[in-house]
């Protein structure tokens, strides 16, 4: 990818448990942003409140943005596509950056 183009993964967690995740998967290529207030879960419209349980927690998501901060891609989890076609995502995270 290009300069300046980066990777993060956001979580509602606390950095400490952040840093444990990491840890224990021996590190990450990423970095991983907190949203302890839940913030850009609500932002990004990802912000679950239909599941006791899981009210403020993010559905898993991806979002690719370009440098002028408009978001070029979106995934999210649905019941029948839990998992996204990571080749789609690779492939519109390298157009996005070729784009730069």
């Amino acid at each position: 990818m290009a300069h300046g183009v980066g990777i993060f993964g956001i979580s509602v967690d606390s950095v400490f448990s952040h840093q444990a995740f990491a840890k224990e998967l021996g590190g990450l290529p990423f970095d991983l942003v907190g949203d302890f207030e839940r913030k850009m879960v609500t932002d990004y419209g990802v912000r679950r409140d239909d599941v006791a349980g899981y009210a403020g927690m993010a559905r898993r998501s991806i979002f690719i943005v370009d440098r002028a901060g408009i978001i070029r891609f979106t995934w999210i989890a649905a019941r029948e596509k839990p998992q996204p076609d990571y080749d789609e995502v690779i492939a519109e995270a390298k157009k996005v950056a070729a784009e730069g």
